[in-house]
């Protein structure tokens, strides 16, 4: 039987709560000493695929289709909207930068397309920080929220769907 360390079970229940484990969490390193072992674990054990990016480690599959990430990318992608027609260069602000909870959710209802974003778990908007603190995407703290460096993941997942859409619209046209 394998042996598995101390934190073996604060890090299984972290990642299959769907958090994120960010650096310098020592959890972290942890699973990068046994990134193989861990691997072969959630596979075996859950089906799931454990993720490595140099700051932070995740479960996935494809048999999930989560709609709480599509109402997070969509609000990532709302703020960086707003952030950019006020002028602001929303990846700095993302990376950087501290928002007011409520300054944050009334940017979102002031903008054209709210109707988009009252459809999902973003309008209750306090409940959805919170869902997205507890996963370690958010760092909450009084009224105020910063991104964590997962934040990464749903910009290259925004990136991604943006090219295949883009490569879909050209050879769409080329093919007409």
């Amino acid at each position: 039987m394998k042996s598995y360390p101390s934190d073996h079970n604060e890090i299984v229940s972290n990642l299959l709560d769907g958090k994120f484990i960010i650096y310098p969490n020592p959890l972290f390193t942890v699973l990068q000493e046994q990134e193989d072992d861990y691997k072969e674990f959630f596979k075996e054990s859950y089906g799931y695929d454990l993720n490595f990016d140099a700051e932070f480690a995740y479960l996935s599959s494809n048999e999930v289709k989560e709609k709480r990430t599509r109402d997070f990318v969509l609000f990532l992608a709302m703020l960086c909207r707003e952030l950019d027609y006020s002028g602001k260069n929303f990846r700095d602000a993302i990376d950087f930068g501290s928002f007011d909870i409520s300054e944050t959710e009334q940017l979102l209802k002031q903008s054209s397309r709210w109707e988009i974003l009252e459809k999902t778990s973003i309008a209750n908007f306090e409940s959805f920080i919170d869902t997205w603190q507890r996963r370690n995407i958010l760092k909450k703290n009084g009224n105020q929220f910063k991104f964590t460096k997962a934040v990464k993941l749903f910009f290259e997942f925004a990136v991604n769907i943006s090219s295949a859409k883009l490569k879909e619209e050209n050879n769409s046209s080329f093919n007409s």
